[in-house]
């Protein structure tokens, strides 16, 4: 299922909105192609939303994704919401929300995984196209140009303009946005302009083309326009052909690159030259002109389409094919918006693939095949069999007829460009393919030759003489077949009547009452024409419509040379609910008949009712069986949907606390049925605390994030959502168990011992909290300070006591106030926060410092703690940890329920234990790590911030061991990289804890260097290897990480080499992506050299790895894992990764296949050590404990005859003759 969400307004009750009805593009190519979203484990995206915000995203194994939410600059405050559904991650900015519920903006713009897909991720392009709409009172040429955007063409057909946002000013763009130059310039919407694909020699025969050209039709007269990928202007099959052609993309010319557009324009109006003209195109006699509206990739731009589009009509086309196509819409997005109104204008037919996403079911055409005035063509076999790839309808949204027809798609032979291999090659000149592309231009051509017996026929009539005379195929529904298959013959050389090709008679329901639609008969012979009609209606159970949908009339009598109406009624009452379709047959011709019978509507209110009793402002999202009804937005004291009958959930969430961020409260209607006008309160009231008690005092420290989950119908469907790190408390209302599907709500807490408590002294009713600013100096341990109220310095003492200052809204200032209090000799500042301000920030523990410890107390306790102050002599006992020696890594998860009490105990029943090393590697002194965590449900693990941990250290850590994945990253901290931890670093592979177990665990443990890590595999399919070598892979062998030279400038050098029986085949710059290879049996050696220096990183330098395997093609569709031995490390260390000099030491070596592989036997190794960076080497004498293991003792000299370093040079050998050999420079240190 497809999501295509609507919003709502902000206010009281009020009408339903309109849903957008728009899903993100698919792809409409050849059918099969791989998917450009992201899920390839270790593959990297990066989205710069238009906000300004940003995205990170990273494949894992198992098709799962990690996630990162980083603000953009000066957006700390904002919050985020994520939805996943169907597979597809969205995260929508709270700024953004009252645009997208006001339909301003345009829910694709926040539709990550669509925009990775489509290519406008920030390593593939460093601006995001959108299409601006303005008002109809102003002119679009006057207007000034939109911030950070740099502006396109006008868009005629959209009242609007095609400009793109420069990412890298993207805040600057959103500050703007909104303000009075928007307002002013009479923007009414800003969209995604959304990237289309092309949609990918019996078939002309097929289709009664000869029977036309034999009767003298064969488009001559006419001029087909091609908006495509543009023409090889040297095939013979074209020669003569193209009579104009524009360019509208950002390639240098019309010339074809990508093969698509030739093999289109041949179909139609071929003349099969380079055959001896035994593969014409349908309409041979036509005249082309072509547009190239899709790049050298075979992808497009709205804009380009809409330019291409305009561009056709101006120039004359009488018929427009568009062998492309987006994802499912309900044809008011922009591109069909624009169709539309060029064909009203200009009488123009567009003649549109439908798309090939018909292996996922109903209601898969795409836009802008999706358009009323469309043509929209599916796609048949040589058999008449609908092509599995074909979309199938009905419409999104108002579910109406679509496709409108069919014609041959499968294994298409027609001209091939020069230099492309798209499709099947068949010879130098030819090539077949498959796809409703392939589908699209027989209809063109059909069209074209109907255009030249009627030229003064418009678009529409051209459309209905198609349509009515197809060739319906048996057991094909209307849906899947709209018309039937093109009848060419029947249509040019037909000589009596034509009708409305197609007619929606709904959705209805039972108060829709009686209605009529009009059909109408075209007589083109000199002869008065009278017809029986006879409707058959039917719904897939074999249920007929009976007299419930009815003609006025038995016969319909045409006039010769005129027209003539049948009105068709349709009492919705007597109608049993569900889908009909079928036929209206007047003779030789028919109209294809659509109507849906759905449940009433009925509207549903929701009510918002804060802790407080009073009126109070949700997030709140409305999901139902039919996803048309859903909702997502905000709301204030109440709203009022018109929602259809069946089963509906909502979960909503308010904040309240003295600051907006401080307490979070969700209201979760799991279950209910609407069967009538009703409506449901959302009461916080009813809401209990989410606890979790743990075994130490433990405060959560880090972004607190949450989800309700819910499965029922066919909707799969989460909703997420991460609060700022101060929020301190979160209730949940309890619910009945659901009866029909699943529930899960669950919190994600991280909870470490306080850096900073505090106790008033004397005691009183007063429980201080404080918080670090986040840049304030920290201090270990316990301090007694007296407290002094500051509102003048010069009328108090605050040497070596803590100075209580409470600006107001317009004083505020930190860095101030802490100054300021440390020049009056204070020992530290606590800085009462205004009304409605947070007093948390997030300490970090590099950067600038402030002069003094500076902390923030909420209004309320600063107020109360000032008087108590002024009054009597207080002071403050303050405990400092600035490294909490635990951590309590939480997801707290309730089932099918939310019970009368949340409470989440942390417990050996229910958590693991790991003991955390984080090694040093150079003189980076903090690490930075996080971990993600998945529901097994889940595809994307969301989180926010990263965590900070001292390098060197050992951390207690307590994860919550159940059915939850979770993943570990971690990546050592530099001052210049704030809020980057998906951005390198070293990651370990998804895994599960047992509850009750302890673990130890290091981080950068030596030895690092390449490897193919447990969790990962490379392999071999057909004639490709797919290699997955990560260039650092520690000694726990399940971390690993990957060269940064792009990320953090670091100077990583890499370089892999595979060579087959000697010889080079490929050289690249990692050992990770596909390889080509020869089916033969072959030897083949792996090279991969990775260097690293920097400062921050001291072992593991340079490496070099030599892997030799044997491999030939494995059985069709078999993949098959590659014997490429590994190899291990265990060397005992300390935490800064060094041996004592001058002692003895045992390491362990082992050798290993990937995992999954029972490969040969290890049958030897040999190792060697340096001390000089590999100069000079000393063998090793290694002792065989079995299963490929060996232990080496190493005899270290002192630290003054060496380098400080400790070199090693390992080789090993398999049964089968694979070996691996690798050498790593400053394995380790010595001290």
């Amino acid at each position: 299922m497809t999501w295509r969400s609507r919003f709502i307004t902000l206010g009281s009750a009020g009408a339903l909105v309109i849903g957008l009805g728009q899903a993100a593009p698919a792809t409409a190519g050849t059918p099969g192609a791989a998917s450009a979203a992201p899920g390839i484990p270790g593959e990297r995206h990066t989205v710069t939303l238009l906000t300004g915000d940003v995205v990170q995203v990273e494949g894992q194994p198992g098709g799962r994704q990690v996630a990162q939410v980083v603000p953009g600059a000066g957006r700390e405050s904002i919050r985020f919401r994520q939805d996943e559904v169907d597979g597809k991650l969205s995260v929508i900015p709270s700024d953004a929300m009252p645009y997208l519920q006001s339909n301003r903006l345009d829910k694709a713009l926040f539709n990550v995984t669509d925009l990775i897909a489509q290519g406008y991720a920030d390593e593939q392009s460093g601006s995001l196209p959108l299409i601006a709409r303005y008002s109809d009172r102003i002119s679009v040429a006057a207007v000034p140009s939109l911030a950070a955007t740099e502006p396109g063409p006008e868009l005629p057909s959209l009242h609007g303009r095609a400009v793109r946002e420069e990412k890298r000013r993207a805040g600057e763009f959103w500050k703007a946005f909104g303000g009075p130059q928007i307002m002013a310039g009479g923007v009414e919407r800003i969209s995604l302009d959304r990237k289309v694909r092309a949609s990918l020699d019996r078939s002309v025969p097929q289709i009664g083309a000869p029977q036309a050209w034999a009767a003298g039709f064969d488009g001559t007269g006419t001029t087909v326009a091609v908006l495509d990928t543009g023409y090889d202007a040297t095939h013979p099959d074209l020669a003569g052909k193209v009579v104009g052609s524009a360019n509208f993309t950002p390639s240098p010319d019309t010339s074809d690159k990508f093969g698509h557009g030739t093999h289109v324009a041949a179909t139609i109006a071929g003349t099969g030259a380079a055959a001896g003209g035994t593969r014409k195109g349908v309409a041979p006699g036509a005249k082309l002109i072509v547009g190239k509206v899709l790049d050298d990739t075979g992808s497009g731009e709205f804009s380009w389409i809409l330019q291409g589009m305009e561009w056709a009509a101006a120039s004359g086309a009488k018929v427009v094919n568009l062998s492309l196509g987006g994802g499912p819409t309900d044809g008011t997005d922009d591109l069909s918006v624009g169709l539309n109104e060029i064909s009203a204008r200009t009488g123009t037919l567009f003649v549109v693939a439908a798309g090939n996403d018909g292996e996922e079911g109903a209601s898969t055409v795409g836009t802008p095949g999706s358009a009323d005035a469309a043509l929209t063509v599916g796609a048949v076999d040589r058999q008449e069999a609908l092509a599995p790839f074909s979309s199938r309808g009905p419409r999104v949204g108002d579910l109406a007829v679509k496709p409108d027809i069919t014609a041959p798609g499968v294994g298409i032979v027609a001209a091939r460009a020069a230099g492309t291999s798209m499709g099947t090659p068949v010879d130098q000149y030819y090539t077949a393919a498959s796809g409703t592309s392939m589908a699209t231009p027989h209809v063109a051509g059909a069209a074209a030759i109907l255009a030249q017996r009627y030229p003064q026929w418009t678009g529409q009539q051209l459309k209905d003489g198609l349509a009515s005379t197809a060739k319906a195929a048996n057991g094909l529904s209307v849906f899947e077949q709209g018309g039937g298959r093109v009848d060419v013959a029947a249509a040019a050389a037909h000589t009596g009547v034509y009708a409305t090709g197609t007619l929606n008679l709904g959705p209805l329901n039972d108060t829709s009452g009686p209605i009529r639609k009009t059909v109408t008969y075209t007589n083109t012979t000199s002869a008065s024409a009278s017809l029986p009609l006879q409707l058959d209606l039917r719904r897939p159970d074999g249920g007929t419509a009976g007299d419930a949908v009815r003609p006025d009339k038995s016969t319909v009598d045409v006039p010769a040379g005129g027209s003539a109406t049948v009105t068709i009624t349709v009492d919705s009452a007597r109608l049993v609910r569900g889908n009909y379709t079928g036929r209206l047959v007047a003779g030789g011709v028919h109209t294809t008949l659509g109507l849906v019978k759905e449940a009433p509507k009925h509207k549903l209110t929701v009510k918002g009712i804060g802790r407080d009793g009073k009126g109070t402002m949700y997030g709140m999202t409305l999901r139902g069986e039919d996803d048309r009804f859903d909702a997502v937005g905000d709301i204030f004291g109440s709203y009022t949907f018109e929602v259809g009958e069946g089963a509906y959930y909502i979960h909503g969430s308010t904040h309240d606390g003295l600051a907006p961020d401080e307490e979070t409260t969700h209201v979760i209607l799991p279950e209910f049925e609407v069967t009538k006008d009703m409506t449901v309160v959302l009461d916080a009231r009813k809401a209990v605390p989410v606890e979790i008690q743990t075994p130490r005092p433990a405060v959560q420290n880090g972004i607190l994030s949450y989800f309700t989950h819910r499965e029922f119908g066919s909707r799969r469907i989460t909703d997420y959502g991460m609060d700022f790190d101060g929020t301190r408390r979160v209730y949940v209302t309890p619910t009945e168990r659901v009866k029909k599907g699943t529930l899960e709500f669950g919190t994600r807490w991280q909870m470490t011992a306080p850096m900073l408590t505090s106790t008033v002294l004397p005691s009183f009713d007063l429980q201080a909290e404080l918080f670090y600013y986040g840049s304030s100096p920290v201090f270990s341990g316990v301090r007694w300070l007296r407290v002094v109220p500051v509102t003048d310095y010069r009328r108090v003492d605050v040497r070596g006591k803590i100075a209580l200052v409470a600006p107001d809204e317009n004083s505020y200032d930190v860095e101030k106030a802490a100054a300021d209090a440390a020049k009056a000799g204070a020992a530290m500042v606590v800085i009462t926060s205004p009304a409605g301000w947070s007093t948390y920030t997030k300490w970090r523990p590099q950067g600038d410092r402030l002069p003094i410890p500076t902390a923030l107390i909420t209004r309320d306790q600063g107020k109360r703690l000032a008087e108590r102050a002024a009054r009597v002599w207080t002071s403050l006992l303050l405990c400092g940890m600035p490294v909490s020696p635990y951590l309590y890594d939480v997801e707290q998860v309730t089932k099918d329920r939310v019970p009368d009490r949340v409470v989440h105990r942390v417990t050996d029943r229910n958590s693991a234990t790991v003991i955390t090393g984080y090694r040093k590697t150079g003189a980076a002194e903090w690490a930075k790590e996080q971990r993600f965590s998945w529901r097994p449900w889940e595809t994307y693990a969301v989180n926010q911030y990263q965590r900070f941990m001292p390098t060197g250290r050992v951390r207690e850590e307590v994860v919550t061991a159940d059915d939850t994945i979770w993943q570990h990253r971690v990546k050592h901290y530099y001052s210049w990289d704030e809020m980057n931890p998906l951005n390198g670093g070293m990651v370990d592979a998804p895994r599960t804890y047992q509850p009750g177990r302890e673990s130890t665990e290091n981080w950068f443990a030596p030895v690092v260097r390449p490897a193919i890590p447990k969790g990962l595999q490379s392999s071999r399919s057909g004639d490709g290897m797919s290699l997955r070598v990560p260039e650092f892979v520690d000694a726990e062998a399940t971390h690993y990480a990957f060269t940064e030279g792009e990320i953090d400038s670091t100077p990583d050098q890499e370089v892999a080499r595979l060579y087959q029986d000697g010889r080079l085949l490929k050289e690249a710059p990692v050992a990770w992506g596909a390889f080509p290879v020869s089916p033969d049996p072959a030897t083949y050696r792996l090279d991969l050299s990775v260097s690293r220096t920097t400062p921050n990183w001291q072992f593991g330098t340079h490496t070099d790895t030599s892997w030799t395997f044997r491999s030939q093609r494995p059985a069709a569709g078999q993949d098959q894992l590659l014997p490429l031995l590994q190899l291990d490390y265990g060397v005992p260390t300390d935490l800064a990764n060094k041996a004592p000099a001058g002692r003895r030491t045992a390491i362990d070596l082992t050798a290993r296949h990937q995992d999954g592989l029972a490969g040969p036997k290890v049958e030897r190794m040999t190792a060697s050590v340096s001390y000089d960076d590999g100069r000079t080497w000393t063998n090793l004498r290694l002792v065989n404990q079995g299963q490929g293991r060996f232990r080496a003792v190493v005899d270290h000299p002192r630290l003054d005859r060496t380098n400080g370093f400790v070199a090693l040079r390992v080789r090993a050998v398999d049964a089968g003759g694979n070996s691996v050999e690798q050498t790593v420079l400053r394995a380790y240190g010595l001290a």
